[in-house]
């Protein structure tokens, strides 16, 4: 009974302490007259989200800067504004690889070209990316290339461009795959290893707190027992008085 009460103990400290390491801390904004609050799993920080003139950054190594316009807990969808006005360039080199994002829609292969002139009225140049004497396209893979055009790059991306579609905000949605996610942050807190466990100090004092506790309780326990067999008023037997009147006592 001692060693149920003392493992129904303990996790509920385990279930406690992985309720508060997953919200020990408030939302944050980046700016006062912002909407965008920064709640669990993303913190500033970490997954390189920060600060930067009253926006909400989120830092990608293969790319740089993207800045959050909206965060949907619910759908786990993060929208991304491109402060440069050119989601084409950022579909050409973000690379989401070893990140826990990747993108919210369904993605397609498209070929970027780099052609020495106009394709045809038919396809839509990337005005962002092109200029004098080299026009961008991205266009399906099915596309024969022509002679005037040299393949930049192929990529799974979720849209191609087009001029009706384009904005700074256009296919630049996230999901994430985060191993602290809000979904499974109790369950990895209660089953984490047992050498975190062991470096937990904070923790470690508590279980040796609760054993004491314990162990208290079992001494008081086995202490009351004892002075109630010393209190129970017990017949003495000295003998077998039923052979005392075949005794004679001869003078």
């Amino acid at each position: 009974m001692d060693t149920l009460i003392f493992i129904s103990m303990f996790i509920i400290v385990i279930h406690v302490k992985a309720l508060a390491n997953s919200t020990s801390y408030s939302p944050i904004n980046c700016s006062n007259a912002s909407d965008l609050n920064i709640q669990f799993p993303f913190k500033l920080q970490e997954f390189q989200l920060h600060c930067k003139q009253n926006r909400t950054i989120l830092h990608f190594p293969s790319f740089g800067d993207l800045v959050i316009k909206s965060i949907s807990y619910d759908l786990k969808e993060l929208e991304l504004i491109d402060p440069k006005n050119c989601v084409p360039e950022v579909f050409l080199n973000l690379n989401l690889t070893n990140t826990p994002f990747s993108y919210y829609y369904i993605l397609k292969e498209y070929q970027y070209l780099n052609c020495s002139a106009e394709i045809s009225s038919s396809f839509f140049q990337v005005p962002c990316l092109s200029g004098n004497g080299h026009h961008v396209y991205v266009v399906e893979t099915s596309f024969v290339v022509p002679d005037f055009c040299n393949h930049v790059k192929t990529v799974r991306i979720p849209f191609s461009y087009s001029p009706f579609l384009s904005d700074n905000t256009f296919g630049l949605g996230l999901t994430w795959n985060l191993e602290n996610s809000h979904e499974d942050s109790v369950t990895t807190g209660q089953f984490k290893g047992l050498n975190e466990i062991a470096n937990d100090k904070a923790l470690g004092c508590i279980i040796l707190f609760m054993f004491i506790v314990v162990m208290l309780l079992k001494l008081s326990q086995y202490s009351k027992r004892v002075e109630e067999k010393l209190n129970q008023k017990e017949p003495i037997i000295l003998g077998n008085y039923e052979t005392l009147d075949k005794i004679v006592i001869k003078y």
